[in-house]
C-alpha cells in the first residue's frame, strides 16, 4: 500500500496586477497553454461584472454576456449594463437638481457593480512564480508594441517556448492621465571591454519552458478561457432582479464542509474599475478608456467626475440596493 505524507497547507494560487502600491514588476509571459494552445491565444480579453452577492455575502464575479457586433449593433443585452446606464443617468439628474442623498447613493451603487474590462494572460516571475497577469488595455498594447519589436528584430518569438523574454511593466501617472511602459528585461552582466577593463552591460536574457515549469504549470496555470465562470443574458437578468438567490442557484455557494458551484476560479477584485461611461453600442469601457470595438480606436473617459458629499438624511437613507434599484426604474426617483 502506498502512503504519502499529509499535507496542510492552503492551494493558494498567484495573481498579477498592479496595485495601489505598486507600479512596476517584472514578468515572462507565458506560452498558449490548456484548451488555448492550438489556436495560439496567450491573451484573452474579458468583462468582468462585480457586485453581486450570494446569501452567503461572498462576492460572485462573471463573464458579461453582452455582445456587440463589427457593425456596433448590440446582439446581446446586458442587464448590469442597463442599471449602469440608468443609474448614471439618474445620478447627473441628481447632481443637476441638488439631490444630494440620491447623486451619493447613485454612485456608491456604480462603484459596487461596475465593470472590469482587463487583459489576462499566464505568467511567472524572476522567482519562478506562475501566475494570473491581467492589465489595462493600454498596457496590453504597450506590450504588443514591445513583443512586436522583439520579433522584427531579433527574430524569435518572445510569447514563445524557448527564447522567450522578461519584460518590465510600469506606469506613472493616476487616472486618465496613467502611462504604460514595457521594455524588455535585460541582465547586467560584467564583460571585458576592449581595453581590458572590467564593464558592466546590459545583456539578453533567453528563458525557455523546462520540465520543472512545465510541471508547476499543470497545477499553477490557469485555464484563460475559464477565468471567470459565464453566464447567459437571462441568467445574468435573474442575478440582478432577483439578487442573492439567484445568485447562488446559478453561480452556487459554499457550504461548511463542501462548495456547491457550477463556476470556476475567480480573480479577487482588488481594485475599484471606473465608473463606465459608455453609451453608444460600438463602444465598450476598457479600465480609463473607451475602445471603438469596429475601428480599435481608444479615446480617454470622459465621465464626469462626482465629488463626495455627506447626503442628508432622508427617505433615500438605510434604503436597500434592491429598493432602491426599484425607485429607479419605476421612475420614483
Amino acid at each position: 500500500m502506498k502512503l504519502g505524507k499529509p499535507k496542510h497547507e492552503q492551494n493558494t494560487k498567484n495573481y498579477f496586477a498592479f496595485r495601489k502600491d505598486q507600479n512596476t514588476f517584472t514578468l515572462r509571459i507565458l506560452p498558449p497553454m490548456g484548451e488555448l494552445a492550438e489556436s495560439g491565444k496567450w491573451s484573452v480579453y474579458h468583462r468582468v461584472e462585480f457586485g453581486h452577492t450570494g446569501t452567503d455575502g461572498r462576492m460572485k464575479p462573471f463573464l458579461s454576456p453582452r455582445v456587440v457586433n463589427y457593425d456596433g449593433m448590440v446582439e446581446v443585452e446586458s442587464q448590469s449594463h442597463i442599471r449602469r446606464e440608468q443609474l448614471k443617468t439618474k445620478m447627473e439628474a441628481a447632481k443637476a437638481s441638488g439631490d444630494l442623498a440620491t447623486q451619493e447613493e447613485c454612485n456608491t451603487l456604480l462603484r459596487k457593480y461596475n465593470q472590469d474590462a482587463k487583459h489576462y494572460m499566464n505568467a511567472v516571475d524572476l522567482q519562478g512564480n506562475v501566475g494570473l497577469f491581467k492589465i489595462g488595455h493600454r498596457g496590453y498594447q504597450a506590450l504588443k508594441a514591445e513583443i512586436d519589436r522583439i520579433r522584427k528584430t531579433d527574430g524569435v518569438e518572445p510569447v514563445g517556448i524557448e527564447n522567450g523574454r522578461f519584460f518590465v511593466f510600469s506606469r506613472s501617472g493616476k487616472g486618465r492621465d496613467t502611462v504604460y511602459t514595457v521594455q524588455e528585461y535585460k541582465q547586467k552582466q560584467e564583460m571585458i571591454g576592449p581595453n581590458g577593463d572590467k564593464i558592466v552591460a546590459d545583456v539578453t536574457f533567453n528563458h525557455s519552458v523546462d520540465e520543472k515549469l512545465l510541471n508547476k504549470l499543470e497545477t499553477d496555470a490557469f485555464e484563460l478561457n475559464k477565468v471567470y465562470p459565464t453566464v447567459t443574458a437571462e441568467q445574468e437578468a435573474r442575478i440582478v432582479n432577483e439578487g442573492a438567490v439567484a445568485v447562488d442557484e446559478i453561480l452556487g455557494r459554499k457550504t461548511q464542509n463542501k462548495t456547491e458551484t457550477n463556476s470556476v476560479s475567480t480573480f479577487t477584485q482588488t481594485e475599484t474599475a471606473p465608473t463606465p461611461s459608455v453609451t453608444n453600442a460600438n463602444q465598450m469601457q476598457v479600465n480609463n478608456e473607451v475602445v471603438n470595438v469596429t475601428t480599435g480606436e481608444v479615446t480617454p473617459q470622459t465621465t464626469a467626475q462626482v465629488e463626495t458629499v455627506i447626503a442628508p438624511t432622508n427617505s433615500v437613507s438605510g434604503m436597500s440596493d434592491e429598493d432602491f434599484f426599484k425607485k429607479i426604474e419605476q421612475g420614483d426617483y
